[in-house]
């Protein structure tokens, strides 16, 4: 307790909002404090004398606890390989980049895959190989800017980059089934497994815990926690190896990279990346000796990333160097449909970005059997944009590759796998009146889409459907409602896909139901006047 209350300050309880012009304590109480809140106690909290007059630029003090608690999610940034999601109802799914997750939810890397999320308040975290990592609470205080995150590693590495936190009320904490760390604006980074837990701070502080057992960790120091230890005793990280030495754009393939020893260092870890940031990596292996030959690599440029390992297994600070890559005619970065997405329309476009020095392009689509049987193939010039025939619903995947001037094709790139299934738009909808005991009823249909898709069928008086009166979700093409009151009527229905998605509502159409005492009425008047005649 006294470690975190280095890290947050007692006495900075309350959060500080600058008045804007315009503002009212409505304005304010309603953006940022919970509804159990009135503002009554923010205008009695600050000594407000007149609640329609506040002066733009002061300040209103709000009590942390007074804040509206949302949840907050954490979006994928980058991934490469295998990595999956499992949300806190059990749904499993691929990680693709762009995704958000939110509390609860498990991220899972296979040993060869990585991946970066980013927070609500801006720090990112590098998951790596073979790692478990759970969303434990994702939270952000009203439109304060305040985050409040805490994850639980339950093995494997991450790295963070945890923006400066903001309010008495912000935390980044991350547990691991042996020890607990709490930071306050850092660059760290956790190990977790079956021997305990190591840290190991590059920026900032970070408080690390377990059990009785506790110590406050400064920029450039490590410490391991073990099941068995007596004390958190944190020790200096190793020195950042000399990366000068590396040649910026080998001439070579398998490119070598070599660098002097680093003293106390038993190990090396070498990341390579294309992004600056690190957000995802091509490799991340220990070598015994300090030197490593790279595997083959694509055309570009690339971020090399070389820390020692001492005795204890602790990680040591980063030298980082770039690296320049010559060779094959590069394939194309596939843009739609992306990996593991649905295409829901009932013909597919394949998009992509241009190559440096690629005049054309080629593309297959195959299905089951493989590109040994593609089901589609073709070669385009000049454009980065193609539209297949229609294709029966399944699942699909497509690569392409880069052409040069002279008709030589480089290496496909990677292929992407998608799954068509086209969303029916309810154009049609039919209607039929039948007797069901004492009641007349009416059976509205419309043409089924794919096999497991649901339907949201709505009735209103109005065209805009401001007000519904009918709002049912059903999962065959029809609905039987009660006999329908007379007047003017408009209906429509949209298709809900098996993972939730909404299609589209298109234009409602009109029903005019006859009022029966108004025609039983317009009969009596004939009579009678036949009578009179």
């Amino acid at each position: 307790m006294f470690l975190l209350a280095l890290v947050c300050p007692a006495q900075a309880q309350e959060w500080t909002y600058r008045v804007r012009p315009g503002d009212t304590l409505w304005d304010v109480a309603g953006e940022y404090l919970t509804p159990s809140v009135p503002w009554q106690r923010l205008q009695e909290h600050n000594r407000v004398a007149d609640p329609y007059q506040l002066a733009p630029g002061s300040t209103l003090r709000i009590p942390v606890q007074w804040l509206h608690r949302q949840p907050a999610r954490a979006k994928v940034i980058a991934v490469r390989g295998d990595a999956r999601s499992q949300t806190s109802a059990g749904r499993v799914a691929p990680v693709t980049a762009g995704m958000s997750l939110g509390s609860g939810a498990v991220v899972k890397t296979s040993p060869e895959a990585t991946l970066s999320l980013q927070f609500a308040d801006g720090s990112r975290l590098l998951l790596l190989g073979d790692s478990e990592l759970l969303l434990e609470r994702l939270t952000r205080l009203g439109r304060s800017g305040i985050a409040d995150t805490r994850l639980r590693l339950q093995r494997g590495r991450i790295g963070n980059d945890v923006r400066h936190l903001r309010g008495p009320a912000a935390n980044f904490i991350v547990d691991t089934p042996s020890a607990s760390s709490a930071v306050r604006g850092t660059r760290f980074r956790v190990k977790a497994d079956a021997t305990g837990t190591q840290t190991e701070v590059l920026e900032g502080r970070v408080a690390v815990s377990a059990g009785a057992k506790s110590a406050l960790v400064q920029r450039g120091y490590g410490t391991v926690v073990a099941p068995d230890q007596a004390a958190v005793t944190p020790v200096a990280l190793l020195a950042a190896p000399d990366l000068s030495g590396l040649v910026p754009a080998p001439q070579v393939t398998r490119a070598p990279l070599s660098w002097p020893a680093v003293a106390g260092a038993r190990q090396y870890r070498v990341q390579v990346s294309e992004h600056a940031r690190f957000d995802s990596l091509q490799l991340d292996a220990e070598v015994d000796t300090p030197g490593y030959t790279l595997p083959p690599l694509e055309e570009g440029r690339y971020y090399v990333r070389v820390r020692g390992i001492d005795a204890q297994g602790l990680e040591g600070r980063d030298a980082i160097a770039q690296l320049q890559v010559d060779g094959l005619l590069q394939p194309p970065y596939s843009i739609a449909p992306a990996a593991s997405s649905v295409v829901r329309s009932n013909d597919v476009s394949l998009s992509w970005t241009r190559a440096p020095g690629a005049t054309a392009y080629d593309y297959e689509v195959a299905g089951a059997a493989g590109f040994t049987q593609p089901i589609a193939q073709a070669r385009v010039k000049d454009t980065t944009a193609a539209t297949l025939g229609v294709l029966p619903p399944g699942d699909y995947i497509w690569r392409i590759r880069s052409v040069d001037r002279a008709g030589t094709a480089g290496p496909f790139g990677d292929a992407i796998a998608f799954t068509l299934r086209p969303m029916a738009e309810v154009t049609s909808i039919d209607g039929t009146a039948a007797e069901a005991g004492d009641r007349r009823q009416v059976t509205f249909r419309w043409p089924a889409g794919q096999p497991g898709q649901r339907y949201r069928f709505q009735m209103s008086r109005t065209a805009d459907f401001r007000e519904v009166t009918v709002d049912e979700t059903v999962s065959e093409a029809e609905i039987t409602l009660p006999r329908l009151r007379s007047g003017t009527w408009y209906l429509r229905a949209q298709t809900i896909d098996v993972d939730g998605f909404e299609g589209p509502f298109p234009r409602p159409q009109v029903v005019e139901v006859p009022c029966r005492l108004c025609r039983i009425g317009a009969g009596a008047g004939a009579l009678l006047i036949l009578l009179t005649l």
